[in-house]
Parts: C-alpha cells; structure tokens; sequence
C-alpha cells in the first residue's frame, strides 16, 4: 500500500523533486517508528493536497494549505479524529520533511468529541457467549473478554503464546509494537484445551506451548485459508452473537474488551495493573475507565435522594 502511495507523489512534473521528498518522508517516518497504517494515512494526506493544486506540495504557501483544509471541510465531510490525521500527516511533511515549522504550526486541529461507549454488563456477557454455540468462535469471545485482548491480538495467537504454567498469555507485537503478559484463567485454559481437542487435533493431545515440536506460527484460531484468522472475521463472530444474544448496545468487538476493563475496576483491581493488562501507553487511556464504572456512580448520593418527596 505505502509503495502505492510513494507511485502516486511519483507524477511526471517535478518529478525528481517529488521522488527527494517521497524518500524523505519515508525515510523519516521509518526512523521514528511509524506503523504502516500511521505511514499511508499521512501520504494519503499529502496525495490529496499534491491532486487538489496539481503541483508539489513544497510549492504551496501557507494560505493555499489552509484553502485545501477548508475545502475538505466543506466538500468531504469526515470524522474529527480522520481530519486531526490528515492534519499531522501535513504537519510532518512540512515541519519534518521540508522543516518549515512555523506552516506546520499554524494549521488548526478540529476539536474531537469526548464519547463514551456503551458499556455492556457480565449479564449481557455472558448471554453474547451463550448464544455463540460455535466452539471456535465462543473460545474467541471468551478470550477477548478474559483477558482484555483486541480482535487483532486474539486472532494471531500461537500456541507457544500460552503458558499453562504460569497461567499466562503472551501477546506478542501489540499496538505500538509493544510485548505483555495477559491473564490466562483457570477457565479460560479449560477452553482453550476443550477447543483444541474438538477442532484442531481431533485427538487426546493437549496445548503444549514452548516445546520443540511445535511450529514458530503455529495459530489457534484459524481462518479458511489456513493462515491466522482477521481481525475483521473477528468482529464479524462478535457483531453475530450480539445479534442472535439481542443485544442493541452499539459497538464492535471491541466492546469486550472494554467490558473486561471496566468490570474488573469494579471489582477492585488496581488501575495500574489494568492500564498493564491492557497495554496502554499513558494511564490517561486508562483513567476513562472509572467514568464507565459502576461503583463509582454508585458511590455518590444523588441530590434528589435528600429531598423530602
């Protein structure tokens, strides 16, 4: 995808200038890091200026960048957060790739709205699981919620992720290409084993990670091709589910793992623990948690309560 996105800056004038820049960014987007969905959002971005004046971006002034803006404002209506992407992408072409810092600073961010999701209860739960009789699919749902996984981390789960002993799980290469140990319960084991007796082995052989024998990708969940499950398979088991358990609450799959955060601060986990569970960077991720709570709703006396009614 970033290959055809760098084609595409790639136009035939100013083409060598345009191959500079195309590099550069490149080049300085790998150095910091950047995820490969993080890299194509921010060429696209520079795509659309370099197609809406037909010439390199490094040409435009300040009030040409700002024309752009509000052209997309008004003629592609999107998203806070998609705006505030197309918008780092063209501050670090121009701060970073062209150093020309004081265009990057004047280009204004939309305000995001602060939502909240929907917060499903363990009763809500427990019948999106009841209602998923498929073995593979319930094993996926009870994983995700177990254990606070995302779709994309529970679907490229290999069996030497699971650690019996020590009743663990190793996600490897999680968001922001960060590793962690997530729980594995007593139950949650009982599953797995009970899954891959039934679908995978059809025989008496057990989930046996770390030893030789086993293969380096060698994937629980697997999709029809063979390979490791989607991501989008995953939410598309969940979006079933909810559907046949007659759950209207918006959300994905994600909603699981919100629900494993939000129910296990209500139990009194430690916040910094969930924040580890969870893999967030900043505890800020995390401290949205308790206004989904709850107990802490619950810990408060409403007004009207002390009136005499």
């Amino acid at each position: 995808m970033i290959f055809v996105i760098f084609q595409a800056l790639n136009q035939p004038t100013g083409m060598t200038i345009m191959t500079s820049l195309r590099e550069k960014m490149k080049q300085e987007m790998t150095l910091r890091g950047f995820a490969t969905g993080t890299q194509d959002n921010y060429l696209r971005a520079i795509i659309k200026l370099h197609d809406h004046y037909n010439q390199s971006p490094a040409k435009l002034s300040e009030d040409e960048i700002k024309s752009f803006l509000l052209f997309v404002m008004s003629n592609q209506p999107c998203a806070a957060s998609t705006y505030n992407v197309m918008i780092h992408g063209i501050k670090f072409f121009y701060e970073v790739v062209l150093n020309k810092k004081m265009v990057a600073i004047n280009l204004p961010r939309k305000k995001e709205p602060q939502k909240l999701p929907d917060i499903l209860s363990q009763n809500e739960v427990a019948r999106i699981i009841k209602a998923t009789l498929n073995l593979k699919h319930r094993t996926i749902l009870i994983l995700i919620y177990g254990a606070g996984l995302r779709a994309s981390e529970v679907a490229s789960l290999s069996v030497k992720d699971i650690d019996s002993e020590r009743s663990v799980i190793h996600i490897r290469d999680g968001k922001g290409g960060k590793d962690r140990y997530v729980m594995l319960s007593p139950f949650m084991l009982s599953t797995l084993r009970v899954y891959w007796k039934q679908c995978r082995l059809h025989s008496s052989k057990d989930i046996a990670p770390n030893k030789d024998r086993e293969k380096e990708h060698d994937f629980i969940f697997l999709g029809q091709s063979g390979d490791a499950l989607s991501a989008s398979s995953v939410g598309a088991i969940y979006k079933r589910s909810k559907k046949l358990a007659g759950i209207t609450k918006q959300g994905g799959v994600h909603s699981l793992r919100h629900g494993f955060a939000t129910h296990a601060l209500e139990a009194g986990a430690d916040l910094y623990v969930i924040k580890q569970l969870l893999g967030h960077s900043s505890i800020t991720s995390t401290v949205r948690y308790l206004r989904m709570t709850e107990k802490t709703l619950q810990s408060i006396q409403s007004p009207v309560d002390q009136l005499n009614l």
